[in-house]
């Protein structure tokens, strides 16, 4: 715990001042729900309060919290979905609340609290949506391009928080207007096919008044290109066989409930239609000064291993580098202002020390289980012999490039002031590290144990190549164009072309293994492989986690060597009815909520 690179997750992020009303107040400003249309600047403070409500970060972290009614206490630290997949397991399991998904004890009484800590936060976001939907024309100095534009942008935040829904829960309800004051709103779940329909409703009407690109000082704010990533988002989901099925996971205890949770029936064409979003969102993209990080000499960089940083590849600056053009919408959450975290002109997401004994308590490392998907530099997959071995840096070393990028290692760069990672048994680093490295990905090579800056990126341009081919594939088969998109997120990374002549099948066991590989710790993988339904296949989110166990010999540097060797560090448990979320208890006992099967 005393190791700033091995960890990700938050004692505090930022202070923000939040009235426990329905409007944050800027200092020495009475922002009513009245005055709010007042006048263009109160509806831009009213703006920045919506963004900070309704913008999620990928790392769950602690002092979103303190925004009203989360119900997450400043004591519950929640860890990035990375630590309950095969991404990850975290090094104080007992500690992190969401690590109850590998225990297989979520239940509706903790679901708020062991993952999706935003349920009730989403709710007040829409509430403020929809009332700049009803009155934003009566701000008397606002032209109308800028109404159009602030209309377009609140659609595309409803659309956001109503996907990060749908991916939870299935259908939800579907509330589109502001309800008075002492009204019992009672408004039943939608289906699952209703809430696409919803959400891409929104997203079509935004995204045509919506700027391709902000000045400096408004960073954040939404642009047309993250809109269309949405949208691509969406329709991949809706496509895949989670949801595109005749018959849940688990069925409703009312069959004709099921629709709430999937469509009810398989459409190919759902995939076109992922395949032709992601091309159009790729295409804007690529039109406007957005692109993959691709510069020849950096695809693949030597590591030094020796205590020096070393050359910065391009997959790393991919993630290390702030707001760079592969970042299509991040989290602007990384500064304190007048009105707390707005996530509109800041910079992205900061760590710093606060009042929390250090700036970190839990780290993750990788299980042996994902890390073997690495493919050598040849495209060939590694072999790791189940006795083990004395060549661990040799097989490091022939990994693809993006190994030693993503990782804390055996003998990486460490921090300034420890330069050398000593992960082996009885160096400093190796205490809880299960899985024999640690996750570094979004820690930067500058970080030290005061404050420093990390991306935390919600659309990236790789994912949208990803998307296209996964959707392509499925829609058409592996045809050229699908080759083309995974084969440019490979060439940036020194990595082969994939073989030709793959079958359908084939390739889509490729894509999906570039598509782990290219998003981890991105808030991809736990959600993934729910939606291709294979969840609960051995050393997913069920059954045996292995690690390495790592011994070092000799005497001097020079001569050192390691040995290697796997070991189970743990069984998980994934129920089937852990496919969707359930609905907090609270909730359910209300009455207009039919909770989700298995719960």
């Amino acid at each position: 715990m005393k190791k700033v690179y091995i960890l990700l997750v938050i004692c505090c992020l930022i202070s923000s001042s939040c009235n426990k009303g329905f409007l944050d107040k800027a200092p020495g400003v009475d922002l009513t729900e009245n005055n709010v249309f007042l006048n263009k600047a109160s509806l831009e403070i009213f703006m920045a309060t919506i963004y900070k409500y309704s913008v999620h970060s990928n790392f769950r972290y602690r002092t979103q919290g303190d925004i009203p009614f989360s119900q997450v206490n400043n004591t519950d630290c929640i860890h990035p979905s990375s630590s309950i997949s095969d991404e990850g397991d975290a090094s104080e399991a007992s500690f992190v609340n969401n690590n109850r998904w590998n225990e297989g004890t979520v239940l509706p009484a903790n679901i708020v609290n062991v993952e999706d800590f935003r349920y009730f936060i989403r709710w007040i976001a829409l509430r403020q949506i929809n009332l700049v939907l009803k009155r934003a024309n009566e701000v008397p100095d606002a032209d109308e391009a800028y109404k159009k534009q602030v209309m377009g942008e609140v659609k595309f935040l409803r659309a956001l928080n109503y996907m990060e829904m749908l991916k939870r829960y299935g259908g939800v309800p579907i509330i589109d207007k502001v309800f008075e004051a002492g009204v019992k709103v009672d408004i039943q779940r939608s289906s699952f096919e209703d809430c696409v329909k919803f959400i891409v409703k929104d997203i079509d009407e935004a995204t045509p008044f919506l700027p391709i690109a902000y000045s400096a000082s408004q960073t954040g704010r939404v642009t047309s290109v993250a809109a269309l990533a949405l949208k691509s988002e969406v329709l991949l989901y809706a496509a895949s066989p989670q949801y595109n099925t005749a018959t849940p996971v688990l069925s409703m205890e009312n069959a004709a409930d099921n629709k709430l949770i999937c469509y009810g029936n398989v459409d190919n064409n759902r995939w076109k239609l992922a395949a032709d979003a992601a091309k159009t969102a790729l295409d804007l993209a690529l039109a406007n000064g957005y692109g993959l990080i691709d510069e020849p000499a950096n695809r693949n960089p030597k590591e030094l291993d020796n205590g020096t940083v070393g050359p910065l590849g391009n997959y790393r600056v991919s993630w290390e580098t702030n707001n760079n053009k592969e970042a299509i919408m991040m989290y602007q959450g990384g500064s304190t202002g007048a009105g707390g975290i707005t996530n509109i002109g800041n910079a992205p997401l900061t760590f710093w020390n606060a009042a929390c004994f250090g700036s970190f308590w839990s780290g993750i490392s990788v299980p042996f289980n994902f890390y073997k998907k690495y493919e050598k530099l040849d495209g060939t997959p590694q072999t790791w012999d189940a006795a083990g071995g004395t060549d661990l840096m040799s097989k490091y070393a022939e990994l693809d490039p993006r190994f030693k990028q993503t990782m804390t290692y055996t003998n990486s760069y460490y921090t300034a002031r420890d330069p050398i990672a000593q992960i082996y048994n009885g160096g400093k680093d190796y205490a809880n590290c299960k899985g024999g490295v640690w996750l570094r990905k979004y820690i930067p090579r500058n970080a030290t144990t005061g404050n420093f800056v990390m991306n935390d990126i919600i659309f990236r341009v790789n994912e949208l190549y990803l998307n296209y081919a996964e959707a392509l594939n499925e829609a058409s088969g592996p045809v050229q164009e699908a080759y083309d998109a995974v084969n440019a997120i490979r060439t940036r990374s020194g990595m082969p072309n994939l073989a030709k002549g793959l079958t359908k099948d084939q390739f889509r066991q490729r894509v999906r293994n570039e598509i782990a590989i290219e998003m981890i710790n991105d808030d991809h993988r736990f959600w993934d492989v729910k939606r291709w339904l294979i969840a609960e296949e051995e050393g997913v989110m069920k059954g045996v986690f292995e690690g390495l166990q790592i011994t070092r010999s000799g005497t001097t540097s020079a001569n050192y060597k390691y040995a290697w060797k796997p070991y189970t560090f743990e069984t998980r448990t994934f129920n089937k009815n852990m496919y969707l979320h359930p609905f907090p208890q609270t909730e359910v006992l209300k009455g207009n909520l039919i909770q989700n099967p298995g719960w």
